[in-house]
This record gives structure tokens, sequence and C-alpha cells, in this order.
């Protein structure tokens, strides 16, 4: 019997053996870990946040799942919770496409939930993490979601179904009709990510992990879902405009290595010309009131998302996180005031001070078509400052630490985890859980949740 695409990704889930990792995955992964932990915990307090906690804690504050910072729920709203709070800064991981991206770690929180359900050891941790990240990379590389209208969240109802479903030890039958119900009925749209940004631009990607978790217990007893949705005449290749042919029974598990870590809290195709604007005030310092123009050339998509090209203006009425973290215009001010791109710059009352906001009108982003060429494989970005009395200073790169040519090490993951949680994690037991991601292959999920439970949730908005 010919099996449909979504049997032929369950299989892949199903077959899938912590021997199959490559050395480089292997050591790649607790890197991502550890990244993906500090997002959540740096997440806790936020307001959107705070809201998706009372939320849990209401419709149900108790079950078999334990939680990050306290309590316990079901499965469902456990990876709701964790999701939030992977995404809500906006630092974690990507992967990269010519046209398309996706957040690889918008996979964790349902990953780790199940894990905890399913008493996993760290081996079956990073396993089910190289499963996700491998399936939604597959996923951006082959098939054109948002190209065609659709949020880079729809792919999770395969990722995270097909993941979590591995750990929970679900069959591949049952995993495969809950990533049917949940590829049908769980899709999101692109203008999602179109400005003016709204808070659920951080928040969408738990929307669709609630809805991957209750498909896997709903198939889990035994309903079926619509299994040839991807091929079907009125199924997701006809939206899509094209076949999604990804050999499945052949793919490796390496998606984790291909990733992009951000180096810092901004969206993933600002980082190089942050990085950029970083380097050569380290190398001519330039006071900021002697600035008359920032001009910066960076690919197509870069400006597409943040620039002002296809998803909006990027330079009006920036008063909020959403907008600030989506607009080069403020991320490249922000940086030449304070130095910095991390969570202190996307307070309030930072993005409406008259510095910044007088300083982003004076910069210029243009789309620049031999980066655009190059991208994804380079990461160009070119920044020419013109001062006041006519000096004009140009600073060039081609990628920044994170990418998968420059990939983060254990040391700069700590050191990114270090200033993502400062003041939201006790320093004691921030040690212990880096000790235990550093030693995950050997630990287990229990060890995590037992630090993960201690962190104390904030009593105020950060």
């Amino acid at each position: 019997m010919t099996l449909t695409k979504i049997e032929r990704i369950a299989n892949y889930a199903t077959r899938a053996k912590f021997e199959d990792l490559s050395d480089e995955s292997k050591k790649q992964i607790p890197v991502h870990i550890l990244d993906s932990l500090g997002c959540q915990i740096a997440a806790l307090g936020a307001g959107p946040v705070n809201a998706c906690h009372d939320q849990v804690r209401e419709f149900s504050p108790s079950g078999i799942a334990p939680l990050i910072a306290g309590g316990t729920s079901n499965p469902v709203f456990a990876a709701f919770w964790h999701t939030a709070l992977v995404r809500y800064v906006d630092a974690m991981d990507n992967i990269l496409a010519p046209k398309e991206t996706a957040h690889t770690a918008d996979n964790f929180g349902g990953i780790l939930t199940a894990a905890s359900i399913a008493n996993s050891s760290g081996k079956d941790l990073m396993l089910g993490v190289a499963i996700g990240w491998t399936i939604q990379t597959l996923l951006v590389e082959k098939a054109n979601f948002m190209t065609r209208g659709f949020d880079h969240t729809a792919q999770l109802a395969f990722s995270v179904t097909a993941a979590s479903g591995k750990l929970l030890g679900l069959d591949s039958e049952t995993i495969a009709n809950a990533i049917a119900m949940a590829a049908s009925s769980d899709a999101s749209f692109a203008g999602i990510r179109s400005k003016p940004l709204s808070e659920w631009k951080g928040l969408a990607s738990a929307q669709s992990t609630l809805g991957a978790f209750n498909a896997l217990y709903l198939a889990k007893r035994g309903v079926e879902g619509p299994l040839a949705i991807v091929e079907e005449p009125q199924g997701i290749e006809h939206l899509l405009g094209q076949p999604i042919d990804i050999d499945w029974e052949h793919e490796n598990y390496e998606g984790v290595p291909q990733s992009t870590i951000k180096k810092f809290v901004a969206m993933i195709h600002t980082q190089s010309a942050i990085e950029c604007i970083l380097e050569l005030l380290a190398k001519t310092p330039i006071q900021s009131e002697n600035i008359k123009s920032i001009e910066a050339d960076v690919p197509q998509i870069t400006y597409d998302f943040s620039g002002g090209g296809l998803y909006g203006n990027a330079d009006a009425a920036i008063t909020t996180k959403e907008q600030a973290d989506h607009s080069l215009p403020y991320l490249l001010a922000v940086a030449v005031l304070d130095g910095q791109v991390m969570q202190p710059q996307f307070e309030e009352s930072r993005i409406i001070k008259p510095d910044v906001q007088t300083l982003l009108q004076k910069v210029i982003v243009k789309p620049d078509a031999d980066f655009t060429k190059r991208y994804p494989k380079d990461f160009c970005a070119r920044i020419t400052i013109t001062q006041m009395d006519g000096t004009v200073t140009t600073h060039e790169v081609s990628n920044y630490p994170g990418m998968p040519c420059r990939p983060f090490t254990w040391e700069d993951s700590v050191d990114k985890f270090d200033r993502l949680t400062k003041g939201y994690i006790d320093p004691v037991l921030a040690e212990k859980l880096k000790e235990i991601v550093k030693d995950i292959e050997n630990r287990s999920t229990k060890d995590l949740f037992d630090i993960l439970t201690k962190i104390k949730y904030p009593t105020t908005n950060k």
C-alpha cells in the first residue's frame, strides 16, 4: 500500500535512534537546548506571558506535566506554556532559506513537555530536538509556506507533533493521524509578521503547539485524521502551489547544525546588520549627535521583514517591543546609542525616548542585489555612517557568530544564557542548570525539571 506523505513523516520520526545523530549534532544540541532554556527563563514576567500564565493556572491548574517556574498542568496547556516562553523574547534560533525562515526552537516547548511526561533520558530529549528541528528545516527549504501567505508556525503541526509523539512512545499510525489533524486545522497566516506587529507575533507558535498536543491525545484515543491532506486535490500542496517532495525514507536528522543562533535580541534577519554596526563603532567610535545618516545595505529578505519592504513600514510609530525588534531602523539606532541589543533595549521606557526615536529616522535601509544572491550561505550587511562634517565611515560583514559557518561554542551559549537570564533565575540554580545541560547526554529530563520548577515566577512585569 502506498503511504501518504504524512505517514512517511510519522515513520521518519518513529524509526529515529540516538545513534543516527552525527557527532556535530551531539555537540550542538546541548548548545541549542541551553539557548532555548535561556529564552524561556528570560520571558518570565513579560506582559503577554503573564496572560498565558494566568490562563494556564485558571484553565488547568494541575496535571501530569511539570511547569517551568513551578506548578503542574495537563499536557496541552503545559506545551502551550513552554512554547510561549521560548518564543516571546524573540532571541531563539532559526533556520534560514533563500525566501523563508522559521524559528526551529519553536519546537522546543512541545518537545520538552513530551520529554517530561515520558520521563525521557537526556539522549531521548536530544533525539526529539533533532527530529523537530530537522522536519521544520526540511519544510522551510522545500515548501514555500510563507511566500503563499502562511506563517512559519504552520509547519509546527508537522514537526512538534512528530517529535513529541516519538517521545511519548506513540506508534507511527497514531502520530500520522495527529499530524493530519493538526496540519489541516492549525495553519496560521504570514500576516502575523506584517506591520504594525501585535503581541500575537510572540504567541502564535504556542497556539500551534496547543493544537498539536490536542491532536496527539485525540489520536491516542483513536480519532483519525485526513492522512492525505498534503497531496489530495484540495490539500496543502494545492494551497502552496507546489508539491512537497522530501525523501523521508533517506533523510538524516541533522537540522540542528543547520540552525542559526541569534546573538542579539532581535529578529533573525537583522543580526548581521547589528553585528556590522557594532563592529564599525568598535573600530571607529562616533558620537550619535554627530550622525547625519546611517545607510544599511542588506539582503532583500532583511529589507522585506525589517526594513520597510514586503511586511510594511519599519520606522513609523515604533512604541512597543513587537514593533521595535522587527524594525531595523530602531535596532541600528539603539545599537549606536546603547552599544548592545538585549532585553533592556526593548523596555517601553527605552523605546519611546527621544534620542532613539530621532536617530532611527536617520536610518536608510536598502536591498543589495549581490547580498541577496549570496544569502543564506553568506549573510552580508554594509553599514555606512555619514557625519555632520561630511566624514563617511563604512564597514561590511559576510556573517556573524551563531551562523552554521560560525556556530556558537558552549562558551558562547553560556555567555548569552547569562546575559539573557540575569535577574530571572537564582545564580546557584543557573549554574546547576548549565551543568546538567552540558552533560545532557548522560542526564535526564527530570534532572532539568528539578531545577526549572524551582525558578520563582516574577511578581512584577519585566
